[in-house]
């Protein structure tokens, strides 16, 4: 899967009211040699395919009626700035596209993983779909092998955070990723949309760690109540419930705060839930 950064017009020789109008889609991640590639050019005034020339380096590389250009087998000579222009709307921002020829390939979340998830690292060897033993390393320790290619760290915590490598025996080792896990330690769960007013609305104060926890409940930071089940109920919401919420659990930290909104008449066809995030207290 290729994650697409999106470039916009920064270039200085074109007039106020052109720049910014045109915009290069390109990978944002280094792309393996063998692998295929396209370029999109649009101008963002419009959803309409225009025509465009694409340049590598400040050379004229080619010409799409379609805005497209695809690269099926990219090497290492592809690596380079990347532009493209449209007749009479300008040209985007130059993209670096940079491209591996690594022998070893790890495969690891590129964002941030939830504390509690499992994450499952692969190991393989650029251009060949079959699985070999490999070795993982974190920090440069050896923690597991994965005799399909395959690790998967079960319930990661921050203590997996860090640098990770791994290694296919005679072919050689690929270069270091860094996973970082995000510490959630207290979730709100309230409505998104406006309550409307006289109905009523559970809120729930959950840790992903542990369950069956006291909870304390905060509306404009004062506290209105707690509950050994993670719940409070208003039973018959009025205006004056309107205001900012957020939840504690002792020992292991407190919710973001959530706003809530009262109606008297219904602006949502069904209700949502709102999961809201928070690191643990210092």
């Amino acid at each position: 899967m290729l994650w697409l950064l999106v470039v916009e017009v920064q270039d200085t020789r074109y007039t106020q009211n052109t720049a910014g109008s045109v915009i290069l889609e390109s990978p944002a991640l280094p792309l393996m040699e063998g692998d295929a590639v396209t370029l999109r050019c649009r101008n963002k005034t419009t959803s309409f395919n225009l025509a465009a020339d694409f340049y590598k380096d400040g050379v004229l590389i080619g010409s799409s009626d379609t805005g497209n250009m695809t690269i099926p087998n990219v090497s290492k000579s592809d690596e380079g700035l990347y532009k493209c222009n449209i007749s009479g709307a300008g040209e985007s921002a130059e993209s670096w596209l940079a491209v591996r020829a690594d022998a070893v390939i790890l495969e690891i979340p590129v964002y941030p993983v939830m504390e509690g998830d499992s994450v499952t690292l692969r190991c393989r060897k650029n251009k060949v779909p079959t699985n070999y033993i490999a070795d993982f390393y974190r920090h440069g320790f050896h923690i597991g092998t994965g005799y399909t290619g395959d690790l998967t760290i079960h319930s990661v915590s921050k203590f997996d955070e860090g640098p990770y490598k791994c290694s296919i025996s005679v072919v050689g080792e690929s270069a270091e990723s860094w996973l970082t896990v995000r510490v959630v330690a207290v979730i709100l769960e309230g409505p998104v949309c406006p309550v409307m007013e006289g109905d009523p609305v559970t809120l729930h104060c959950m840790n992903k760690m542990t369950t069956n926890v006291t909870a304390d409940f905060y509306k404009d930071g004062f506290l209105i109540g707690n509950s050994s089940t993670e719940n409070v109920t208003i039973h018959s919401v009025s205006k004056s419930d309107e205001g900012h919420y957020k939840c504690s659990i002792s020992g292991v930290g407190e919710s973001a705060e959530s706003w809530m909104a009262s109606v008297q008449k219904r602006t949502c066809p069904f209700v949502l839930i709102n999961f809201l995030f928070s690191s643990t207290s210092s």
